[in-house]
């Protein structure tokens, strides 16, 4: 570690996944000032000449290590998400005042759940790796002993479920701009081989109450790296892919389904595949047959309902890609994007650039139940099987060393697939 590239570094540290904690000691009349890096029982001590240049280090780490005084940073203010493993919090931070959004992630339950801390070292990974202004920013991760915390950017506007429950359902000129922003935010993750596994509308954030467009991708608990096919069946019923249904290996084709059941609703504002129950909505999933009622229909564009289709084939070998289907005519008819030519950024996030930073189904009406998740419809991988057993066994403290070194040896597998 150097505070300059031109000097040679007195002692080499690797920095993710260490805690990162500064501190000041008192040596007499002067003061010692630094920071911790490790993890219990393993740290290592950095000193500096002074405030500032801690201020300097630490502003330059932050991005990278896990910070560890949540409370001295940040004011919690109100409780704005639940899940099944963490809440989510409006937070503002103490000397910014800039409002933000907290993750708190509980490690009991993440301890006692088959591949729980796989899952969310996957999800801080992939998030870290991201920087696109159609997908939510990671900006900070705190731990303690109970929680790990991850600071998102806060945005005001409700998730596209409220709005479109609001609304009803899009123009034909905002849903085009809407779909683009969509399709341009796949098309970088794809070309990072990350796949999202779960887009849906509560899981794309609007950034304000006005604009209809505006919008970023949230919710990466499921997402994955996509070197090779997967066979993991999860993902929200209604928008699933088939081919997870069916047990079969997929790649990133399972967000373009998504994508198309999406525009399918901003549309018409109703889901295609509607049902009382759970099983009858993953019913009408996997047999994937969309209909365009002329109630709903009449007034859409016959190029329109082409790229839906051509978004939710069936057989994913003939569904479109995210780049294929940005060059569909539906987007290049007449004043369709008159007012939008300018929505996309001159240049998209660099791919190779390392950046550091339910159950759902539309009525009429209303909702039937939006937080009846079916995340995993079978068990996930047999290596995390026995991680209640072993944390039953051991002791408080060697739970938490050996839940780390688990750690470690997945983010290494992690890495190797990146």
């Amino acid at each position: 570690m150097c505070k300059k590239y031109t000097e040679t570094p007195k002692i080499m540290t690797v920095i993710s996944w260490k805690k990162l904690e500064p501190f000041v000691e008192e040596d007499g009349p002067q003061k010692k000032f630094g920071f911790r890096l490790g993890y219990r029982p393993f740290y290592q001590d950095f000193y500096v000449s002074c405030t500032y240049e801690l201020d300097q280090w630490l502003s330059n780490l932050i991005g990278l290590a896990i910070m560890v005084d949540l409370e001295s940073d940040y004011a919690i203010i109100k409780q704005i998400g639940k899940g099944n493993f963490a809440t989510v919090y409006l937070a503002e931070e103490t000397q910014s005042h800039a409002q933000f959004a907290i993750k708190f992630i509980d490690k009991e339950h993440v301890y006692h759940f088959p591949g729980g801390v796989g899952a969310v070292l996957s999800e801080v990974v992939i998030m870290k790796k991201i920087n696109h202004p159609f997908i939510i920013k990671l900006h900070r991760i705190y731990e303690d002993e109970n929680y790990v915390y991850l600071v998102l950017e806060y945005l005001k506007g409700g998730d596209l479920f409220h709005r479109i429950q609001k609304k009803e359902k899009f123009s034909e000129n905002v849903a085009a701009g809407f779909m683009t922003r969509l399709l341009e935010s796949l098309k970088y993750l794809h070309t990072l081989h990350i796949v999202h596994r779960d887009l849906k509308p509560e899981n794309i954030l609007m950034v304000s109450n006005d604009d209809d467009m505006e919008f970023k991708i949230c919710d990466f608990g499921l997402a994955y790296f996509s070197h090779n096919d997967q066979t993991l069946r999860c993902g929200s019923p209604g928008y699933v892919a088939p081919e997870i249904l069916h047990k079969r290996a997929y790649n990133q084709k399972v967000d373009i389904f998504s994508s198309g059941i999406i525009m399918y609703i901003i549309l018409s504002g109703r889901a295609p595949f509607y049902g009382q129950t759970v099983k009858e909505i993953l019913k009408y999933n996997s047999l994937c047959r969309l209909g365009f009622h002329e109630k709903y229909w009449s007034y859409i564009s016959e190029n329109a309902k082409n790229l839906i289709v051509s978004l939710t084939k069936p057989n994913p070998n003939l569904r479109l890609s995210a780049e294929q289907a940005l060059k569909h005519s539906w987007f290049k008819e007449s004043g369709l994007l008159k007012s939008y030519t300018d929505i996309l950024p001159q240049t998209a996030c660099d791919p190779s650039d390392d950046c550091n930073i339910s159950c759902i189904s539309f009525t009429e009406v209303k909702r039937i139940d939006d937080r009846r998740h079916l995340k995993h419809l079978e068990e996930v991988i047999q290596d995390h099987k026995n991680d209640k057993d072993s944390d039953n066994k051991a002791n408080n403290e060697r739970n938490i060393e050996n839940t780390y070194k688990k750690a470690v040896d997945t983010m290494k597998k992690l890495r190797e697939i990146e």
